[in-house]
Order: structure tokens, then C-alpha cells, then sequence
């Protein structure tokens, strides 16, 4: 399914004049048996597990590697998921970038602590701490939007 970027809900500033990169971006939503989500803390700030889709990924490959390396979670994608775009900016690589990011409900399927990477943090909160303590307007919104799905 192609999607058109353009009819989706977009946050942050796009800053005019200034050119951006386009970067494909795919985050898990995983919640444990009491109800918390998994989240990451990073020197950059806090985000819902995952990252950009290298060249040739798909969106639910790009979380399952993501989730590994900053969980050491193995991560089964479920079909629950949403698009937003997240205008942010850079500063070790001083650039705009326009995060092209899919949502994903992914639930556990057991653990790889083999990679890790040594600067990430895996927390372990309720979705409205979550939604609080999160860097991105866009990994809030998609809280908000998986908490009011109902199958």
C-alpha cells in the first residue's frame, strides 16, 4: 500500500527556505503484561523504540533490527499502525530532517541482548507517562491513537 505523505498528520516545524532531508522512520509501540510501553532514553532525547529504514527495508523490518539494537527485544510487528510526519532538526548532523514515520503495534517475543547499543535506556511506563516524558509530538499522537484503537 502507498502512502500519500501529504494526507498525514504532521508535527513540528518545517522551516521555510531551509532544505530538509527526507528520512523513512519506523517505531514500535510493545506493551508488557502490565500494561506499560517500552520507551528510550537517549542522549538526543525520548522516543518510542525504533529508527530510520535503511535502503531496501520495510517499515516492519526497520523495527524488528531497531528494536534489537535499542531494546534487546525480538519484536513480532502486529497489523496496527499509523503514519505521521515529524519535522525536527539535527544538531550533530545539522540538518532538517521530515521523519516519515510508520507506527507499529509489535508484541514481544523474547530477548537478544547481543548489540545493544551503550547510549540507549529502555524504560518501562504507563502510556499517559509515556506520552508526557516523549521528545516527538508525533510518538505522543501515536500513543493517543493506539490507546483509542479498539479491533
Amino acid at each position: 500500500m502507498k502512502i500519500d505523505w501529504g494526507k498525514v498528520p504532521m508535527f513540528g516545524a518545517l522551516h521555510m527556505g531551509e532544505p530538509s532531508v527526507i528520512r523513512p522512520s519506523a517505531y514500535g509501540l510493545i506493551e508488557d503484561d502490565h500494561g506499560q510501553l517500552a520507551i528510550v532514553r537517549t542522549p538526543q532525547g525520548v522516543f518510542l523504540p525504533g529508527g530510520g529504514i535503511d535502503t531496501g527495508e520495510t517499515p516492519e523490518q526497520a523495527v524488528k533490527r531497531e528494536i534489537i539494537e535499542e531494546c534487546g527485544l525480538i519484536v513480532q510487528p502486529g497489523a496496527w499502525r499509523v503514519q505521521a510526519i515529524q519535522f525536527v532538526y539535527s544538531e550533530s548532523e545539522r540538518t532538517h530532517f521530515e521523519k516519515r514515520s510508520t507506527f507499529i503495534e509489535c508484541a514481544a517475543a523474547g530477548h537478544n541482548s547481543t548489540g545493544l547499543e551503550p547510549d540507549h535506556e529502555v524504560i518501562w511506563v504507563r502510556p499517559e507517562v509515556a506520552a508526557q516524558m516523549l521528545s516527538h509530538q508525533s510518538h505522543c499522537w501515536a500513543i493517543e491513537c493506539w490507546q483509542s484503537f479498539d479491533p
